[in-house]
């Protein structure tokens, strides 16, 4: 069993703040009316504020925190509040040495939840036992049908 515990990642800050400002700049270069570009600019704000509190600094109550996988590529995360939630590994995630992306199916829930994991987000040793786990073992796991 691998437990991984996830803190705040300021690349991943700094990549949202950089991509929602290069949408605001295109935003107003548009030839529209003035009011509509200030009412899509305070939602991509919204959005940056969002994304921001949820992945990068992982302060909102359903933030992923910490995970915990089984040899059997089962997949536990917890909450800030410290609830934990069994999910199911999806075929769909990525991974490399830079950006880990887990895309994780909860039991008994319609939607997926994805979690973003940087490596200044995470233990070195841990990030490269996940990023193992996950691309040699996981991933062929993840990839046969359910039975």
């Amino acid at each position: 069993m691998l437990n991984v515990s996830l803190k705040a990642s300021r690349v991943l800050a700094a990549l949202l703040v950089a991509m929602h400002a290069v949408g605001a700049v295109l935003l107003w270069i548009l030839p529209l009316a003035p009011w509509l570009k200030a009412a899509a600019t305070s939602v991509l704000l919204a959005s940056l504020m969002f994304y921001l509190r949820r992945d990068a600094l992982r302060s909102l109550a359903r933030s992923v925190t910490a995970l915990s996988l089984n040899s059997e590529c089962g997949c536990a995360i917890q909450s800030v509040r410290g609830e934990w939630l069994e999910t199911k590994l999806l075929g769909s995630s990525f991974v490399s040495p830079y950006l880990t992306v887990l895309n994780l199916s909860p039991h008994g829930a319609w939607r997926a939840r994805h979690v973003v994991i940087f490596p200044d987000a995470v233990d070195p040793e841990a990030f490269r036992q996940l990023r193992v786990l996950l691309k040699w073992k996981c991933q062929k796991e993840s990839d046969r049908p359910d039975r």
